[in-house]
């Protein structure tokens, strides 16, 4: 019903909170976050625990979880950068997606791979920790998350974008943000970099630290005694995606329209954003009519000049 809405152009009612862009991104956000990113990590656990031989049939099983992720993760940045409304209202921001048919479905792919190998990595360093013992899973989000949610209040950055007001905006910013922040953290979703959500610097520094992490994870696995075809296992799928997905994100990273590469290490705020659109509004409101007395003025001096 959402995509229905979405690509019917339907617009936002009266009365609506949100348009059905905004709608569906929750949607699918929400279904990442409490059940695709989850199940992905079941199944490596299975995998990882299990004492018989694993088939054909349960990577297929995983790596089609992982894929189906990485898709909805990329339908969500496409649909947003490819709206018009979208490109009209913030210009600098969305665009990167290339007019060009072949290069906007290298665009698309890419999206899509690079975002199933993250969730891979991530998923198998979470597993891994969890093998060791659960407060070290719960200690690496826990880390992760106090220093993102840090560095957004002392930027003066932690207030989300929808204003509801009171305890509903306090408990919607402390909620919006720990679920961006996870779901970026496991896919990479491009349409998350935008200075409402992670920002672009502290995206491509959570993709950093996302690869960083699980060879991390593997050593201290090794170091705790784990067992040692987990860590053949861990090392074996260390060398297939994170090269693999460096290479997609670089492929797509060529591919983009060049003037929107800065968006991935920008340090704007939402809120200075949100200030400078308001300028360039503006603006923009007050050059056509500053344009049409410029050529009234300039027609009447023609004009006198003329009649001299």
């Amino acid at each position: 019903l959402d995509a229905y809405r979405v690509a019917a152009g339907i617009e936002q009612e009266k009365g609506q909170t949100v348009d059905p862009m905004i709608e569906m991104t929750f949607m699918k956000a929400m279904e990442m976050f409490a059940e695709a990113i989850p199940g992905v990590i079941i199944q490596l656990m299975a995998i990882s625990t299990s004492t018989e031989d694993v088939g054909v049939l349960q990577w297929l099983s995983v790596s089609i979880s992982a894929f189906t992720t990485g898709f909805v993760s990329a339908t969500i940045s496409y649909d947003w950068d490819t709206d018009p409304a979208k490109r009209e209202q913030t210009p600098d921001f969305y665009g990167y997606v290339p007019s060009n048919p072949r290069q906007r479905s290298l665009v698309f792919v890419t999206m899509v791979l690079f975002g199933a190998g993250l969730v891979m990595i991530r998923c198998l360093t979470i597993v891994l920790m969890g093998m060791i013992g659960m407060r070290w899973a719960l200690a690496y989000i826990g880390l992760d998350l106090g220093l993102y949610l840090a560095v957004k209040m002392l930027r003066g950055d932690f207030w989300y974008w929808v204003p509801l007001g009171g305890d509903a905006e306090v408990l919607l910013s402390i909620l919006a943000r720990v679920v961006v922040k996870i779901i970026t953290d496991f896919t990479s979703i491009v349409q998350f970099r935008h200075p409402y959500d992670l920002g672009g610097m502290y995206w491509s520094f959570g993709f950093v630290m996302t690869m960083a992490s699980l060879p991390v994870a593997i050593t201290i696995y090794v170091s705790k005694g784990g067992a040692a075809s987990v860590v053949r296992l861990a090392w074996r799928l260390l060398y297939i995606l994170i090269p693999s997905t460096l290479v997609m994100f670089a492929v797509f990273f060529i591919n983009i329209e060049k003037e929107y590469r800065h968006t991935f290490y920008s340090t704007e705020r939402g809120k200075d954003l949100t200030i400078r659109s308001f300028r360039e509004i503006e603006i923009s409101r007050w050059k056509a009519p500053i344009s049409r007395v410029r050529i009234k003025l300039k027609r009447y001096t023609q004009h006198i000049f003329t009649a001299k």
